[in-house]
C-alpha cells in the first residue's frame, strides 16, 4: 500500500492535501467561509456540492443507510459512521486544540470548538431576533424551539415535551432519577385445604342378639340391610 504524499499545504493553518484542488476547496470553505451551494429547500448553504447533497439526504429525505454495528446509531454517510466508531466506540481524540487541553475525534469538532470558544465568533445570526450563535445547527434549534414554539421530544414517563433532546435528556435525569415504587407485597400463601370432614357414622340398630345397618344402594331407593355381628 503506498503513502498518500500531502504536497499542498494550507498557507493559514497545519492542514495539507495531497491535491491541489483540495487544498483550494479548504481555503474557499473554511478560510473564506464561502457558501456557494445554497439548499432548495431550506435557508442553508454549504462550501461544496457534496455537502449540500448530504444535507438533502439527511436532513430532509431523512435516510439513515449507514448503521453502526455497535450501537442503535444511524448515519447519512459513511464517513460519519467511521467519525462516530472512533470517536465515541474507540473513544479516539486525535484532533487536540493547540490552546487548551481540550481534543476532540474529528478536525469538523476541534475547528468548531477553536471558532466557538477561543474565536468568539457568532456567524449565525437568527432572522428574527438579536441572537447568534457559532454554529448553524444551533441556530437551527434556537428558531424551532423559540420561535416556532415546536416541542418534538416527549418523556417516556410523563406528560412534559421539550424542544431539544439534550433538554428532554437532563430532565430525566433530574426528575425521573428517583428509584422505581416497589411493588405490593406478595399476598400469604393460602392455607392447606381441609378435607372434608368424615360422615357420621350410620347408626346400628339392634334387633334380639343382631347388629344390622340398613345401607342405600346409590342412585336407587331400596336399602339393604346387613348383619354386622351377632351377641
Amino acid at each position: 500500500m503506498h503513502e498518500q504524499r500531502r504536497d499542498h499545504a494550507c498557507p493559514q493553518c497545519d492542514a495539507t492535501f495531497g491535491e491541489a484542488r483540495g487544498l483550494s476547496r479548504h481555503v474557499r470553505t473554511v478560510h473564506e467561509q464561502r457558501r456557494d451551494h445554497a439548499c432548495p429547500q431550506c435557508d442553508a448553504a454549504f462550501g461544496t456540492a457534496g455537502n449540500l447533497r448530504k444535507h438533502v439526504r439527511t436532513v430532509h429525505e431523512q435516510r439513515r443507510d449507514h448503521a453502526c454495528p455497535q450501537c442503535n446509531a444511524a448515519f447519512g454517510e459513511a464517513s460519519d459512521l467511521r467519525k462516530h466508531v472512533r470517536a465515541v466506540h474507540e473513544q479516539r481524540k486525535d484532533h487536540a486544540c493547540p490552546q487548551c487541553n481540550a481534543a476532540f475525534g474529528t478536525a469538523h469538532y476541534l475547528r468548531t470548538h477553536v471558532r466557538v470558544v477561543h474565536e468568539k465568533r457568532r456567524d449565525h445570526a437568527c432572522p428574527q431576533c438579536d441572537a447568534a450563535f457559532g454554529q448553524a445547527g444551533t441556530l437551527r434549534k434556537h428558531v424551532r424551539t423559540v420561535h416556532e414554539k415546536r416541542r418534538d421530544h416527549a418523556c417516556p414517563q410523563c406528560d412534559a415535551v421539550f424542544g431539544q433532546a439534550s433538554h428532554l435528556s437532563r430532565h430525566v435525569r433530574t426528575v425521573h432519577k428517583q428509584p422505581l415504587p416497589m411493588p405490593p407485597p406478595m399476598p400469604p400463601p393460602m392455607p392447606p385445604p381441609v378435607p372434608p370432614l368424615m360422615p357420621p357414622p350410620v347408626p346400628l340398630q339392634q334387633f334380639g342378639g343382631a347388629a344390622l345397618l340398613n345401607l342405600v344402594q346409590p342412585g336407587k331407593g331400596n336399602s339393604v340391610t346387613l348383619t354386622i355381628a351377632s351377641f
